[in-house]
């Protein structure tokens, strides 16, 4: 019986850490495939969020926020961007900072192209973002999720 909680805990061990790295590559494969569908590229701290009720049933969402750190598309202090939701949902923001990938308008205002473009910091993106940065700026877009 020992000898098999032993084991138990050995495969725990294995299987553990390359769930992880599994996860932690999934989430770096979505990041790498915003930053090639979009204009913008930014970690931010969200400082202020003001909430608009449209006619059409929507509400459009800007959020405030301070830049860290441009990874690709022009640098700015501060940045908002619009986000259109169903009315009555929850504004949901933190001033922890966050990846953010972020259509461009032709009237140059960003917007959020949904699901899929926000990012927690993680060490995969960190690491990734260290040893890419120079090279993101010269990433040719298709920007396919701002059409």
């Amino acid at each position: 019986m020992k000898n098999i909680i032993v084991l138990l805990f050995l495969l725990v061990g294995v299987i553990h850490p390359a769930l992880a790295q599994n996860e932690a590559s999934s989430e770096l494969n979505g990041f790498i495939q915003a930053i090639k569908n979009v204009h913008y590229l930014a970690k931010l701290k969200v400082t202020k969020v003001e909430v608009t009720a449209q006619n059409d049933g929507l509400e459009k969402q800007v959020f405030f926020a301070e830049v860290l750190d441009t990874y690709k598309g022009e640098s700015h202090k501060n940045i908002n961007y619009e986000m259109l939701v169903e009315q009555g949902e929850d504004v949901v923001f933190n001033s922890t900072p966050v990846y953010v990938a972020l259509c461009l308008d032709s009237a140059g205002n960003y917007y959020w192209p949904g699901t899929g473009s926000e990012f927690k910091p993680s060490t995969a993106i960190d690491v990734w973002l260290a040893e890419n940065k120079e090279k993101l700026m010269c990433i040719v877009s298709v920007a396919d999720w701002c059409k």
